[in-house]
């Protein structure tokens, strides 16, 4: 299936019959052939099956399974491309997808953010694009190249795009190979974009963080940036870690009575050596006072929820913690931060079977403490249907059944029941009519009573879609409890044996005890 790139003919770009919009610039044209037809024999030749064999028959079934999964994922990008283009209230622009965006996580079952990509892909794809769609539905570009591609396409100009599409379509795609059309792609993209302008960097300022492994506990953040200033931060960073260790070594030397700065887990008299400076700009970065001046800081603290299961805290399990509600971490990092000074606990009760969340009182308008800190449990995210912003930080409070401030008892009240967490740009979508969320009364607990379970919420989206959401829960509860209930199901047998062989060997020695008497060697139980 190998292939080989023929002389490139000096050609200009009308040769090609580009886009009225493309550069005037000369660009080398070629073709892409492989030197013979993908055919089924060649197939079953290149995964080196034998002929007329069980072997071989699966090999050109999945050949065809792959393209009817292809012409497949070309009709799903042009049905959501019409889906979105004919949606009234987009008009095909992207800027105003959002409601476009949480009809498709609904019927795709997947995240507003993904639904979103989806929405960009199918309109770069079907709008942009459209030779190259036509051999996608043909099934002649296979579904993971088209991924690729797109992947390669998105930070180009619009005409650069549709100049990549017209020079790819014209390729032998069913016969050339994976190697062949990536290294052909990559050479014609690096023509095109040859005189495009590079980002400035100043617009490529950004931090991210990211969960290594939850069972070790680590995370990782990135920071990016123009190369000076990247530069400069981690010079000043490397000088303050140098100072910083020459005053540990300093400590290290007094009586003993001298405080070591930045020392993170207080054992660096112990080790009787100052940490090195990894280590130590690590704690600069992390124990450092951010400097916002002349913005005033927010008047409330930062605040972190870290959720741990009693039995974890008392040792008895290792279940992990969850940093709000979405992140877990290991039960000794748990322990630790519950042992820190100044932090702060709340009992949160939750039911034993289903582990949802037993609900706080209502006594105003306003959610009090512990509610708020009860919604932030029950919606670690946003609420909406698909959508995965945290809500840490960054959410409001929303009442679903309004509140009425000129009749409050007849308007919706401040219980657990008339409560979630919406991201800004998802309370908007509530407060204008686009999405309505409905709660049955039936279905949540009334305020002081047990709920028979999660809180569900039904959704009604432009008035067309409907859906169903649920409470996040306490997944570590009902687990826990079935252990105990094991745990307690055997110590009642241990006990029941043990009065067996008690009593047996009673009545062997004494075979008419007194009445009501016990056995005087019962085990304590």
């Amino acid at each position: 299936m190998g292939g080989e790139l023929q002389d490139p003919a000096p050609a200009l770009l009308d040769a090609l019959e580009p886009p009225a919009a493309a550069p005037d610039r000369p660009i080398p044209v070629w073709s892409v052939r492989a030197r013979k037809p993908l055919t089924d024999e060649r197939i079953i030749a290149a995964a080196h099956a034998e002929p007329d064999t069980d072997q071989a028959d699966r090999v050109l079934h999945l050949h065809r399974r792959m393209q009817y999964r292809t012409r497949a994922y070309a009709a799903q990008l042009e049905t959501m491309s019409e889906f979105f283009t004919e949606d009234p209230d987009t008009a095909g622009r992207l800027a105003d997808a959002d409601v476009a965006a949480l009809k498709i996580a609904t019927a795709m079952r997947c995240s507003t953010r993904r639904a979103q990509g989806m929405i960009r892909d199918a309109h770069l794809a079907v709008e942009i694009m459209p030779e190259t769609f036509s051999r996608l539905g043909e099934g002649d570009l296979p579904e993971e190249w088209h991924h690729h591609l797109l992947r390669k396409v998105r930070r180009l100009a619009e005409e650069q795009i549709r100049l990549t599409d017209h020079h790819v379509a014209t390729w032998d795609l069913p016969s050339i190979s994976r190697s062949q059309f990536d290294r052909h792609l990559s050479h014609l993209i690096a023509l095109i974009t040859a005189d495009m302008p590079t980002p400035p960097p100043q617009a490529q300022r950004n931090v991210t963080v990211e969960v290594d492994d939850p069972q070790c506990g680590t995370a990782t953040m990135s920071i990016t940036g123009p190369i000076p200033e990247i530069a400069a931060l981690a010079r000043r960073l490397d000088s303050s870690a140098r100072t910083v260790q020459q005053a540990q070594r300093h400590a290290l030397q007094e009586d003993g009575e001298t405080p070591v700065p930045f020392d993170l887990d207080d054992d660096v008299r112990d080790r009787g050596r100052a940490l090195p400076r990894s280590a130590l700009r690590y704690a600069i970065l992390t124990r450092s006072v951010l400097d916002i001046d002349p913005v005033e800081e927010t008047a409330q603290p930062v605040t972190i929820n870290v959720t741990v299961p009693a039995l974890t805290l008392l040792g008895a399990t290792d279940a992990p913690g969850m940093l709000d509600g979405t992140t877990p971490i290991p039960a000794d990092q748990a322990r630790a931060l519950a042992g820190e000074t100044g932090s702060t606990w709340h009992r949160i009760l939750t039911d034993p079977a289903t582990g949802a969340y037993l609900p706080a009182a209502a006594t105003t308008y306003k959610p009090s403490a512990q509610m708020r800190e009860q919604l932030r449990l029950r919606h670690p995210v946003c609420a909406a249907p698909g959508c995965h912003r945290p809500t840490a930080l960054a959410a409001e409070d929303d009442h679903i059944v309004e509140f009425d401030h000129g009749h409050p008892a007849g308007g919706g009240q401040t219980t657990l029941v008339n409560l979630h967490r919406l991201c800004w740009r998802h309370h908007q979508l509530k407060t204008a009519g686009r999405i309505d969320p409905q709660r049955d009364p039936e279905r949540g607990p009334d305020p002081g009573t047990t709920p028979p379970g999660p809180i569900t919420t039904d959704w009604e989206i432009d008035s067309v879609i409907r859906t169903r959401t649920c409470e996040d829960t306490d997944l570590a509860t009902p687990h826990l409890v079935a252990a105990l209930d094991v745990a307690w199901q055997a110590h009642q047998r241990y006990r029941e044996d043990a009065e067996r062989r008690v009593h047996g060997s009673s009545r062997r020695s004494d075979p008419e005890p007194p009445a009501g008497d016990a056995p005087a060697d019962l085990p304590p139980f």
